[in-house]
């Protein structure tokens, strides 16, 4: 069983570094955490992640979900879907 991050600061900026998840501020780094120890990541922020970040956690299949501050579904991204489709 992998980890989750959550970022709860609402002026937070997730970004892909390498094979690391940066967290930004603004131009401070609040955290610096490896992708490939991470099952999902979830944005309680507006800013949102990059495009680079999204596509990342898609082909490593980590599961990026994004939530306004008080915690109201907005979106999530998904890696491929594996097996049949009537399973799904």
């Amino acid at each position: 069983m992998l980890n989750t991050l959550f970022v709860t600061v609402e002026d937070a900026y997730a970004t892909l570094d390498g094979e690391n998840v940066v967290i930004r501020k603004g131009e401070e780094i609040l955290g610096r955490f490896p992708l490939h120890i991470l099952e999902g990541i979830f944005l309680f922020t507006y800013p949102g992640a990059s495009p680079a970040l999204m596509g990342k956690c898609a082909r490593e299949n980590v599961n990026l979900v994004f939530l306004t501050p008080r915690g109201r579904f907005l979106a999530r991204t998904c890696g491929m879907s594996q097996g049949n489709v009537l399973l799904r």
